[in-house]
C-alpha cells in the first residue's frame, strides 16, 4: 500500500477530530487495525473504504485517489499487453 494513502487516511482522521480508538470504533474493528491502515500494512476492504468515506466526510475519489491512480496506471499497462484477438 502506498505511504501516501496512509497519511491521507491518518490527516483525514486526524482532521475530523477522533483518535484511531474513535474510528475503531464507528469501523466496529479494532485499534489495530486502524493502526495497519494507517502505517500502510494492509489495504482496506470496501466496507472499510465506504465507512472511512463516510467518517471522514470525503468522497471515496479523494480519500482512495492515490490506490484510484495506481490501479488505473496498472490497468492501462495489463490492458497494453492483451492478445491482439481480445482487443478485435
Amino acid at each position: 500500500m502506498t505511504t501516501e494513502f496512509a497519511l491521507v487516511l491518518s490527516l483525514a482522521r486526524r482532521k475530523a477530530g477522533f483518535v484511531q480508538s474513535d474510528i475503531a470504533h464507528l469501523m466496529a474493528s479494532h485499534q489495530s487495525r486502524v493502526s495497519e491502515l494507517e502505517h500502510g500494512g494492509k489495504f482496506p476492504t470496501l466496507t472499510e473504504i465506504v465507512t472511512l468515506s463516510l467518517i471522514s466526510g470525503r468522497s471515496f475519489e479523494s480519500l482512495f485517489s492515490m490506490i484510484m491512480a495506481d490501479a488505473r496506471r496498472d490497468l492501462q499497462k495489463r490492458a497494453m499487453t492483451l492478445p491482439k484477438d481480445v482487443l478485435s
